[in-house]
């Protein structure tokens, strides 16, 4: 089975019907009919909160955080070891912080990290990526 792993971006593009979001919908409904396997770093949801946040309220950002986790996604927490291969990917790469652990995660775990973001350019000879496509 396909293993996939989510940073903030294609959850963001989805949830605001971005470009990409039906990219990012179709996985959702390959995921909830098991043929692939979607999972997100809890850093990473984080970000999407804090985004949400910003961008409306602290109670919309609790209400799409609890539809987020109904969500065919399994969503990893942060142990010791991946803070510090996360640390050392942002360490030795131009990427933002969020960003390392959700490679570090990806890594891990043997998944392919979803997004459209285009810092992971400088990690793509490091980790698998599948690039969301602009519509």
């Amino acid at each position: 089975m396909e293993n996939y792993l989510l940073d903030a971006f294609p959850i963001l593009a989805w949830l605001q019907d971005e470009p990409g979001y039906h990219f990012v919908d179709e996985l959702l409904i390959r995921a909830e009919k098991g043929e692939i396997s979607l999972s997100m770093q809890m850093i990473n949801l984080g970000e999407v909160y804090y985004r949400i946040c910003r961008i409306t309220s602290l109670r919309k950002a609790e209400e799409t955080i609890s539809k987020i986790r109904m969500l065919p996604i399994s969503i990893i927490s942060v142990s010791d070891s991946l803070v510090m291969d996360a640390a050392k990917i942002k360490g030795k790469h131009p990427i933002s912080y969020a960003d390392a652990f959700a490679i570090a995660t990806a890594l891990q775990i043997g998944a392919t990290v979803v997004t459209g973001d285009p810092e992971y350019k400088a990690v793509s000879k490091l980790v698998k990526i599948l690039w969301i496509p602009g519509e």
